[in-house]
């Protein structure tokens, strides 16, 4: 019997279904076995390389799937830092998994680059998404910036400030060559913005010739990153009119000063479209070091400008380079009852994370919980132990917000201490009765330090 004579049967009909039905499957088998791979060109893939490191448990692959699944950035990047820092690499079978979490969020990359180990960079060659793991291929070719500037504007920015990482020395020669027929404002602006990649001194006489921009936005873009260069020209210039302008015992303005006068073209030009006496002050003060003040008004600066006439102008502009100070912790108290607590926080989420702790617990005990739970957003896991006591006390003593009353914080619970956290769970538990979500967030993260540290101690 011959295959059509087969299928005619099973659509006709047939005395005999169950032969039939066999006769197909043993046609089906024949047709599509026995066959010789067809050549290919194609050159096979290497195999995968081996590690150095090694393998972390199946158990702790089943905790990043966990975390994973709970989207909560700052817990993975302690995972991946935890595993980091005892000399393993995620778990093979969550290598894809982790490799996809961290392509949809950019945030955690730098954190888990170091967790994939050998095997994590060969498998991220094999889909071009991946690139950015792979530590060589299509990330590293050439980026021609001509062709950046020709995509549309979300993708414009990214590959700008890609090929401003890959060669910051060609991309500042590239601003300087044809900054003059670049006919587009919003091109010379993402040109500059793209310096803001490692930002260094060497970059200050192209920021210094974007200041005489026809455009006041790209003006502005180059005065932002000016101010970021320590010891800049800019800085010196606002330095010099502060001096002139305000008297040094009472922080009033100099009769004689510039700021009783027209603004200058130099003034205009390091601080574009600000003319107003008020906005004149805070520019400059924005251009300088909050350690400007402390070396010229002494250590009691912060409430002199305080107590000034035009101490919300000042503070305003301190506020602004607050993260160029040497240590922050001085000027919190004049700022936090100077200027809105909105605008603090958006000062304080500037601050380079080593800083953050020492900033919380000068301020918590002055918070509200929003105002701490945000915060507490920007703090990188795991706390310092003396930060989650602090942010315990404070969220202890305050009443719930309406949504969660009963509950305890998701962040003391994610990102606090393991062991403070432990130590205070009986009057956690108290304070906060529904809080099983949360301890089981707590047991997550103790049994992956747990059995991390049972990798290294088998």
């Amino acid at each position: 019997m011959s295959w059509s004579e087969v299928t005619q049967k099973i659509i006709i009909g047939s005395p005999d279904p169950e032969r039939a039905l066999a006769d197909c499957a043993a046609y089906g088998l024949a047709r599509r076995g026995g066959r010789i791979a067809p050549t290919s060109d194609v050159e096979p893939i290497a195999p995968a390389p081996n590690d150095n490191r090694k393998e972390a448990s199946a158990r702790v692959g089943a905790i990043f799937s966990q975390v994973m699944a709970t989207e909560d950035n700052e817990m993975l990047r302690e995972c991946c830092h935890a595993l980091d820092r005892a000399n393993l690499v995620v778990p093979y079978r969550q290598l894809p998994d982790i490799l996809a979490a961290a392509t949809a969020r950019s945030v955690v990359r730098d954190a888990v680059l170091p967790a994939l180990g050998s095997r994590g960079r060969w498998l991220a060659q094999r889909r071009v998404g991946w690139a950015w793991a792979a530590g060589d291929g299509i990330e590293d070719a050439v980026i021609d910036i001509d062709d950046a500037l020709d995509l549309s504007p979300v993708q414009r920015k990214a590959r700008l400030n890609a090929a401003r990482k890959q060669d910051p020395e060609r991309f500042r020669a590239y601003i300087v060559e044809h900054w003059p027929e670049l006919r587009r404002v919003e091109d010379r602006k993402l040109l500059i913005a793209a310096l803001s990649e490692g930002l260094t001194a060497a970059d200050e006489p192209v920021l210094e010739q974007a200041l005489d921009d026809r455009s006041a936005n790209v003006r502005e873009e180059a005065v932002a990153l000016l101010r970021k260069i320590p010891g800049s020209a800019l800085s010196k210039r606002a330095e010099h009119r502060i001096r002139a302008g305000l008297l040094e015992e009472t922080v009033d303005l100099h009769p004689d000063g510039p700021y009783e006068q027209e603004p200058t073209r130099e003034e205009l030009r390091d601080s574009p479209v600000r003319r107003t006496g008020s906005a004149r002050l805070k520019a400059d003060a924005a251009s300088v070091s909050p350690d400007f003040w402390i070396d010229w008004l002494g250590p009691k600066a912060p409430r002199k400008l305080r107590l000034s006439t035009w101490g919300t102008a000042l503070l305003q502009g301190v506020a602004e380079n607050l993260a160029a100070a040497e240590d922050p912790v001085p000027w919190l108290t004049d700022l936090a009852s100077t200027i809105s607590s909105t605008a603090l926080l958006d000062t304080l989420d500037k601050l380079p994370a080593e800083m953050l702790g020492r900033v919380l617990i000068r301020l918590a005990g002055s918070w509200d919980a929003n105002e701490l739970d945000y915060f507490c957003g920007l703090l990188p896991s795991p706390w310092h132990p003396d930060v989650t006591r602090v942010v315990l006390e404070r969220f202890a003593e305050l009443a719930d917000r309406g949504w969660r009353v009963g509950r305890p914080p998701e962040a003391l619970l994610r990102r606090g201490d393991l062991r403070v956290l432990h130590d205070h769970w009986p009057r956690i538990a108290t304070r906060w009765p529904v809080h099983g979500a949360e301890e089981l967030v707590l047991r997550l993260r103790t049994e992956l330090h747990e059995e991390i540290e049972r990798s290294e101690n088998p």
